[in-house]
């Protein structure tokens, strides 16, 4: 088993008039096999991007707080909240404006970007929506490449999940794809994996191991972003 450990302080914080972020990969220069963007961002009321373009490329959307109202040029139009996933697939090319819907309240969230497994697709969107208790204590299947427990699709051997953990729970992650590496995120609170100990902001890759455990210190929220290892670990 191999570990990548990203505490807190090691990702790259930036703070500007429209929001807070902080990444843990830069797409074409840093990734963690097939995972190569990181972000987590609070965007604030009324702020957001107009129409910009991606190519070639599965960004996802984990809303943690608020809601944010998305746009683009396929004819896709919506309002993602809390509990949702919401996955893009940029393929031959898409133009798209992403703003806090809110006028009054910050929104939060952890945009992913995965490098995709076909190239020039045609460009799409798709969103899994879950219950709370759908993650208390287990871990819920968000996205995956054959939709499987009605998860939302993504272009590539990827499969995104949460959960929420309660204090003393331990909870064994078992890799969906041998081969495949985990990036677990700790969103809040505190756990324990092997001899790691994660809080807020850090967060562990796993890899070269089929499974692992998991021990919440406290009441935890964790996001898994588990993909294939072929481009290595590059930071």
């Amino acid at each position: 088993m191999k570990f990548l450990y990203r505490p807190n302080e090691a990702r790259w914080h930036k703070e500007d008039a429209m929001k807070k972020s902080a990444y843990a990969f830069v797409p074409n220069q840093t990734h963690f096999g097939e995972l190569c963007g990181f972000a987590d961002d609070i965007v604030k009321a009324g702020e957001g991007f107009g129409m910009h373009p991606h190519q070639n490329m599965e960004i996802s959307t984990i809303v943690v707080q608020g809601a944010q109202a998305h746009k683009d040029n396929t004819g896709s139009e919506g309002i993602i909240h809390e509990n949702c996933v919401q996955t893009m697939s940029a393929g031959t090319g898409i133009l798209h404006s992403e703003f806090n819907a809110s006028k009054t309240e910050p929104f939060h969230s952890y945009q992913i970007w995965v490098y995709p497994k076909e190239l020039n697709v045609k460009p799409r969107h798709e969103a899994f929506t879950y219950q709370p208790a759908d993650k208390l204590n287990k871990i819920c299947l968000a996205l995956s490449p054959d939709r499987r427990n009605n998860s939302a699709l993504i272009n590539q051997n990827a499969f995104f999940s949460v959960s929420q953990i309660e204090k003393e729970v331990t909870l064994t992650y078992q890799m969906n794809l041998s081969g495949n590496g985990v990036y677990v995120h700790c969103v809040s609170g505190s756990i324990a994996i092997d001899t790691y100990n994660l809080k807020a902001g850090d967060a562990l890759g796993v890899y070269e191991t089929e499974l692992f455990t998991i021990k919440a210190s406290e009441t935890t929220e964790l996001i898994f972003v588990e993909v294939p290892m072929h481009r290595g670990v590059n930071i």
